[in-house]
């Protein structure tokens, strides 16, 4: 549910109450619609997952079906009383991780708050770190090696590389409630064709280790989450337990954010009602996070991109086990609100451009990829029309954060600071401007508030992330020559083709038209030429000042249009920042282009234009294609 941004007030913590157990109300047709929006984005997420992935260990596809198994379906709604009870009654608690999403990794802390409160003695087995590096791991806990020190001689960079502040949190509960920490991860040489199944034997021996020389002590594993299904790392530690001789230990198993439950539960319009449901009798699924956000946040790790950090779920409270607070966590402060962090980003922005004169900055509306209920609050608010409805639905599926100045929403695709710092300054232009985002535009007028627009919103974005990447020309240039490569290529198998078939050879079978999620490649392919044309015709009118009409790139489609715009103000925004890093651009004469009305007829132009000078002796920081 969206929030409108306030100040952060302190409030003392109180039980959060489970989830009542009433009937889902039916879902309107604008929930179906987004949900179904989600789904097709989410298996576009995955397949760019996939393919991201250099190296697909073996036996992968044998692990994701049989993790996928245990999650087909669930029992009953659970709650984290639940969890928790079952949990401190066992003997062994697998838990598993999604190494980018750090509600992963919370989950695990306050389980470990929880369950430290009910058993005396508690190892906690982590994949984290290597076997080959418990001596460093011991010294670290026992606080006899220095923070630095310790992820040099674990070689945190290359054996793991996932970011390390959550896993800091990890270990700095374990230290503080006296919990013994192993590794259990390993890198087995000579085992190409069973890697993961190696990986799982080795853990499963620190496993059984720590039960037999602790029979008192509850073992907690965090591993990865296709590790913890049931057929995996569990069935392994039974087996050996039983071979040795040993009892068999009750288990439970603790999976967390899996995508089937989380649809089943959006289907009802549970998914912010039910944070943990039961599975089987041995084994829950916590939820904290969508399926979107959990692949987005393997996309931004990829990508390098510095991300807002999630705030506690409020039903996963510190002291809500039981309602029995702990007075060592009486200071306790949680995250901001994810609408919270926004206002701080429009607050870094607002002051470093020198506007202070301000009380307005928190006049947004926040929805992002987790608000299945976003498309409701705008059609019932009847103030869009069809047009600006459809749009928006272009741009969810298009996987876009935007800016809607009707109502002062930002919408976040994802949770990067990026994409936060960049709606976040068109919420600021549109303030400081005050444009009417009802006046009627004519082409060249509403094509070139576009271009300043994306511009403004392009250097809030630079002021916050730095190294943030951009269009370049030279990236349009690659992106065509590829293509026409391609082309060559196809047209001389279609040759070598024929020349084989012989003269009766059948023509070419029609091509499958198959729906783009994202931008279709056409549609980037053009506007690339459209870019290239228009920026030639910026470099005629520094030498001549005379300004030629843009001509087609006024006229296309909407998508072809917005790529243009974005791509040309992208580029814009990227030299202003880069001139104001260098000096050579007073960041007040950026203020006042915060200011300026430029949804006028005839100033959006000749203020683009004004840019295109100001800019001319400055060079793009980084483009795409640098990122190579």
């Amino acid at each position: 549910m969206a929030r409108r941004a306030r100040p952060r007030k302190k409030e003392t913590p109180r039980p959060a109450p489970e989830p009542s157990p009433r009937r889902p109300s039916p879902l309107s047709p604008a929930r179906r619609e987004l949900l179904a929006l989600q789904m097709r984005l989410w298996r576009r997420l995955q397949r760019e997952v996939d393919q991201s992935i250099e190296e697909v260990p073996p036996n992968i596809a044998i692990y994701q079906e049989e993790y996928e198994r245990d999650l087909q379906r669930w029992q009953a709604i659970s709650s984290k009383a639940e969890l928790v009870e079952a949990a401190a009654a066992a003997d062994v608690v697998y838990v598993g991780d999604y190494h980018t999403l750090p509600q992963a990794q919370q989950t695990l802390v306050k389980l470990l708050l929880a369950l430290t409160r009910r058993r005396p003695e508690v190892v906690l087995a982590i994949e984290l770190v290597r076997t080959d590096a418990q001596r460093a791991l011991d010294r670290y806990m026992a606080g006899k090696l220095a923070e630095d020190r310790f992820l040099r001689q674990v070689d945190y960079e290359r054996t793991w590389g996932f970011p390390w502040p959550p896993y800091r949190e990890v270990l700095e509960v374990a230290r503080a409630r006296g919990v013994r920490v192993v590794g259990i991860n390993s890198n087995p040489e000579g085992h190409d064709a069973d890697h993961l199944l190696e990986r799982d034997f080795r853990a499963a021996e620190v496993i059984v280790r720590e039960l037999i020389a602790r029979p008192g002590a509850l073992v907690v594993v965090f591993d990865g989450d296709l590790h913890v299904a049931r057929d995996h790392l569990p069935l392994i530690v039974d087996g050996l337990l039983g071979r040795l001789g040993e009892r068999p230990r009750r288990r439970i198993v603790v999976h967390q954010n899996a995508e089937r439950v989380h649809w089943g539960l959006a289907r009802q319009g549970r998914e912010h009602a039910v944070n943990v449901v039961r599975l089987a009798p041995d084994a829950y699924a916590v939820q904290n996070a969508s399926p979107l956000e959990k692949l987005h946040s393997y996309l931004n790790w990829v990508a390098a991109r510095e991300t807002l950090v999630p705030p506690e779920a409020s039903s996963w409270e510190l002291d809500a086990y039981g309602g029995v607070a702990d007075p060592d966590e009486d200071d306790h402060d949680p995250t901001p609100e994810y609408t919270e962090q926004v206002l701080a980003v429009v607050q870094a922005v607002a002051r470093f451009l020198g506007v202070t004169d301000r009380d307005d900055l928190d006049a947004f509306e926040l929805f992002t990829v987790n608000d299945l209920d976003f498309l409701d609050h705008l059609e019932s608010s009847g103030r869009y029309t069809e047009l600006e409805l459809a749009d928006i639905k272009r741009q969810i599926l298009s996987n876009e954060s935007y800016f809607i100045p009707k109502g002062d929403i930002i919408y976040l695709s994802d949770f990067s600071v990026v994409n936060a710092a960049e709606e976040g300054a068109h919420f600021l232009h549109h303030r400081c401007s005050g444009y009417r985002w009802s006046r009627p535009r004519d082409l060249v007028t509403d094509f070139y508030f576009r271009c300043v627009t994306e511009a403004l919103g392009y250097f809030g974005s630079k002021l916050l992330v730095p190294t943030r990447p951009c269009w370049t020309e030279v990236d349009c240039q690659r992106l065509l020559e590829a293509q026409r490569r391609r082309r060559r290529a196809a047209a001389r198998r279609a040759e070598a083709g024929r020349a084989a078939a012989g003269p009766h050879a059948a023509g070419p079978a029609a091509a499958t038209e198959v729906p783009a999620l994202q931008h279709g490649r056409a549609s980037v392919l053009k506007a690339c030429r459209l870019v290239l044309h228009h920026r030639a015709l910026e470099r005629e009118y520094l030498a001549s000042r005379a300004w030629t009409s843009a001509g087609a790139a006024l006229t296309q489609p909407a998508e072809v249009h917005l790529l243009i715009t974005h791509m040309l103000g992208h580029m814009l925004g990227d030299k202003l920042w880069a001139g104001v890093a260098s000096g050579e651009v007073d960041k007040r004469f950026v203020r006042d282009l915060f200011h300026a009305r430029i949804d006028r007829r005839g100033v959006a132009l000749a203020t683009y234009l004004h840019l295109v000078e100001v800019t001319a002796s400055l060079e793009q920081t980084r483009g795409r294609a640098d990122n190579l």
